[in-house]
């Protein structure tokens, strides 16, 4: 491509047309020496003789060619610096010259390569004829497609109406996982333009099947299973094949056909099952769950257009990697963001503490709340890195005091009993003072952690609330009477309300068939296979397309504006029961909504 850019500029030379009048003899000598040398491909020599030829300061026709093609030679010899510097010479010093486009071509030539698309774009915007406006777009086109969609979001904000610049932007953009925000600008841009909105669905056409083809990638260790004819009943993997094999049952027995990969843990056994080819036949994949083979199934999913969902994870990064990833629950930032914006509608005073896991989730999670909330004039007080090692600190530092004087008591004593006293009367005051924090947002899926923060506000005795992230109730030591006598409101995934119907038919189910009680992983297995079936039921084999044009059609599964399930409830115990939370409009701030579950 760039020969042939070089080539097309070349060309240009050839219809420059000498216009020449007056020059002395010696100027038009050494001017013809000059351009023989050039077109003889001796461009360091060219350059130096058109340079010798242009000190003489003769003031002709000849000049402003001579000095173009001085600087042409530069830049073919290589001196890419002085070539630019020649060329801004000739749009200075002859600003009138007929042919000064040619120069500005090179200029945006020069620019691309020197500085970036910012400078390319300033120089092709000066050239106003043909042939130079139609190789300037081939240039620009060259170049932006190359470009980081970054830049290309800053270039679209400064040219918002170059139609290459948004064409470039749009494409960048539908390489993107679906987001609702890239969505809106993308369909903005494709109306404003009138561009054809198929070049921009990288995504496949979807087809509907009379049989799908599921694969279910999980580190079960089926050899150490062969090995000792064991069921290893604690396995989470095993507890998500459980679910995701009812889960496929009971939307269609016979639509859907389950493979099993064996991932375990380690990347050489995914680059295994890639190499054996069988995973590429599959209509989409439930799993892996652990971070190098979910590194892995990015990659082979983008390469082979194969999607896949995580049934565990709240990492947004999973479902941002590719647009064939997807997270069956809730984003940890769109957990956090909700959270925000409902604190954010309640009496409160704007003070706040932040505490947090040792989990990626979990940061996220706690920066994205962080930033949500100081943007509404909240103040972070304090914003804690929690562990096994230093879990004590959530309550030692919501409790801790120090003795001061009891002032309540002094001023009940007489100056004589205050004269007469061995030690003024005292009393413990804690550090941080009653009523003068809000609330505690916490991010952890470690249960204790937020049982250490409940105790201390048992402690202090006074209105500090809790909002959290995460299914609380999962845990087996879950205090919901002091959790509702406190007013825990937490955001969690749709998928993870154990109030609901659905997860209460479903533990029957499970305790009928097994006679045990599921873990949650049955219910994480469950609830990314239930995805997956109706997805593929209800919009074929590239559903995304669907949820992108018709939207959802389960309100537990939300993926219209992201391929992270954006169907997210806030709740809290009410009279023993979860109880959905929303924000009356008309009634003011803070009152619940009566929907029960």
């Amino acid at each position: 491509m760039q020969q042939k850019l070089v080539f097309v500029l070349l060309a240009l030379l050839s219809s420059i047309n000498l216009l020449a009048q007056n020059p002395t003899p010696e100027f038009e000598t050494g001017y013809t020496t000059a351009k023989l040398l050039m077109e003889q491909g001796n461009y360091g020599l060219a350059t130096q003789s058109f340079k010798k030829l242009l000190s003489l300061e003769e003031e002709n026709a000849l000049v402003p060619y001579a000095t173009y093609y001085m600087a042409f030679s530069a830049y073919q010899a290589g001196n890419i610096t002085f070539s630019r510097d020649a060329f801004l010479q000739l749009t200075v010093k002859y600003d009138t010259w007929n042919k000064l486009d040619a120069a500005y071509l090179w200029l945006t030539k020069i620019g691309f390569e020197q500085s970036g698309p910012f400078k390319g774009m300033l120089y092709a915007g000066k050239i106003s004829s043909e042939p130079y406006l139609a190789k300037s777009k081939k240039l620009i086109e060259y170049y932006l497609k190359n470009t980081p969609i970054e830049i290309l979001a800053s270039l679209y904000e400064q040219y918002p109406h170059d139609r290459q610049v948004a064409e470039a932007y749009a494409v960048a953009l539908s390489k993107l996982p679906n987001a609702y925000e890239t969505t809106e600008l993308l369909n903005l841009i494709i109306d404003e333009f009138g561009l054809n909105r198929e070049q921009f669905n990288s995504i496949p056409a979807s087809q509907f099947k009379e049989k799908y083809h599921i694969g279910i990638v999980l580190p079960l260790f089926i050899n150490r299973i062969e090995a000792t004819r064991q069921y290893l009943k604690k396995s989470l993997a095993i507890d998500i094949y459980e679910g995701a094999k009812m889960a496929a049952h009971d939307v269609d027995s016979t639509l859907f056909s389950l493979h099993v990969f064996d991932s375990k843990k380690d990347s050489v056994q995914m680059e295994r099952l890639f190499n054996e080819g069988g995973m590429k036949n599959m209509d989409a994949v439930l799993g892996p769950l652990y971070p190098t083979p979910i590194k892995q199934m990015e990659s082979f999913a983008s390469e082979h257009k194969v999607n896949f969902v995580n049934p565990t994870s709240s990492n947004p990064e999973i479902a941002e990697s590719s647009p064939y990833s997807f997270l069956s629950r809730a984003g940890a930032d769109d957990l956090a963001e909700s959270a925000a914006g409902y604190m954010k509608k309640q009496l409160v005073n704007k003070n706040l503490i932040i505490y947090y896991g040792t989990s990626d989730v979990d940061s996220i999670s706690a920066f994205v709340y962080r930033t949500s909330m100081e943007a509404d004039s909240f103040h972070v007080i304090s914003m804690q890195k929690i562990g096994t090692e230093n879990r004590r600190q959530v309550y030692d530092g919501l409790t801790a005091s120090k003795t001061v004087v009891d002032r309540d008591k002094l001023s009940e004593m007489t100056k004589e009993e205050i004269a007469r006293a061995i030690q003024l009367p005292t009393r413990d005051s804690l550090l941080i003072q009653l009523d003068s924090i809000g609330h505690i947002f916490i991010a952890s899926s470690d249960p204790t952690l937020p049982t250490e923060a409940m105790s201390a506000i048992i402690s202090r005795g006074d209105s500090i609330k809790i909002m959290g992230v995460g299914n609380w109730f999962e845990s087996e030591n879950a205090g919901l009477s002091i959790m509702e006598g406190l007013g825990v409101t937490l955001a969690i995934s749709a998928l993870d309300d154990i109030s609901s119907a659905e997860h209460t038919l479903l533990i029957e189910r499970y305790i009928a068939k097994y006679r045990k009680t599921p873990s949650k992983y049955f219910f994480r297995g469950y609830y990314g296979m239930k995805f997956i079936t109706e997805s593929l039921k209800t919009y074929g084999t590239y559903f995304q397309n669907g949820y992108r044009t018709h939207g959802n059609f389960d309100k537990s599964l939300d993926f219209a504006h992201s391929n992270k399930n954006g169907a997210i409830y806030i709740v809290r115990m009410v009279d023993n029961r979860i109880q959905n939370v929303g924000i009356s409009e008309e009634s003011g701030a803070g009152e619940d909504s009566s929907s029960k579950y």
